[in-house]
């Protein structure tokens, strides 16, 4: 028996103990016991000693796979700093388009909306090249197609006119011919693009041949050596049909805004 198993005997069982008593602690022979007491208790201490630098060298030694020890960890940032972190920058508005090109398709899409996009993109286009190449106000060439054909570019006129701007097929292949632009016959101006193209160039030459804007206007509807004839009498002529060109003018020039260029509705008011 070792000193260990005879401590403990001494300590819980008396000799007389008896099946069915509880059990009661005996005599101790401090004498016989205490040395084997005392090793125990020195033994138990080494063994904490050595457990507990065992277990401050695990945790001094323990870390992630990725991150090195635990005590260098990151500390995960609050839900709210993610958040601010995941939430996209605002993106601001494109600013609005005021460029000519753009104020004329506004009209053209206001007042054309059946036209398909690529014919008011043509069409667009044509304007400012007319505004560019011939100095023709894009208000006036407007308020003509709405006089003309109220922006429908199949619209055909009595007098074999056609088109959005009505031009007539003979005037169209003159005009066409002066100015290099390609000519396939009348169907060319069923083209919305190609009959304001013609158009515009028309409108540009009675401008040049007229200095007042006014009998430029007229002549583009009655011919300029009708025109001509009625000044040389004496007459100044003001058909119905510049009138409403005018008010057209009036119309339109308020919802597009200033032109750089000469105004045809500054020209008319003097």
């Amino acid at each position: 028996m070792t000193s260990i198993t005879a401590a403990m005997e001494s300590l819980w069982w008396t000799p007389t103990r008896s099946e069915g008593h509880r059990p009661v602690p005996g005599p101790v022979d401090r004498g016989r016991q205490e040395p084997g007491l005392k090793r125990v208790g020195a033994r138990l201490g080494i063994a904490r000693t050595v457990l507990g630098a065992a277990f401050a060298l695990a945790l001094s030694a323990c870390q992630t796979p990725w991150t090195g020890p635990v005590s260098e960890l990151p500390i995960d940032p609050p839900a709210a700093a993610l958040a601010t972190q995941a939430a996209p920058a605002p993106q601001q508005e494109p600013a609005p388009d005021h460029s000519m090109g753009a104020r004329i398709a506004a009209v053209l899409l206001q007042r054309a909306p059946t036209m398909r996009p690529v014919d008011r993109a043509r069409v667009a286009k044509a304007i400012e090249d007319a505004r560019h190449s011939h100095r023709v106000d894009p208000v006036l060439v407007l308020a003509v197609i709405h006089q003309e054909s109220r922006f429908r570019a199949d619209a055909r006129g009595p007098r074999g006119s056609l088109g959005l701007m009505q031009v007539r097929p003979f005037v169209a292949a003159d005009v066409a011919r002066r100015h290099n632009i390609p000519w396939a016959g009348a169907k060319t101006l069923l083209d919305p693009a190609a009959n304001v193209q013609i158009g515009a160039c028309y409108l540009g030459e009675m401008l040049e041949m007229f200095p007042d804007p006014a009998l430029a206007i007229a002549a583009y509807n009655m011919g300029p050596y009708r025109v001509r004839r009625l000044v040389a009498r004496g007459h100044h002529p003001r058909p119905a049909y510049l009138v409403s060109v005018l008010k057209h003018v009036q119309t339109l020039s308020s919802e597009m805004g200033p032109i750089a260029t000469d105004s045809v509705e500054d020209a008319l008011g003097e």
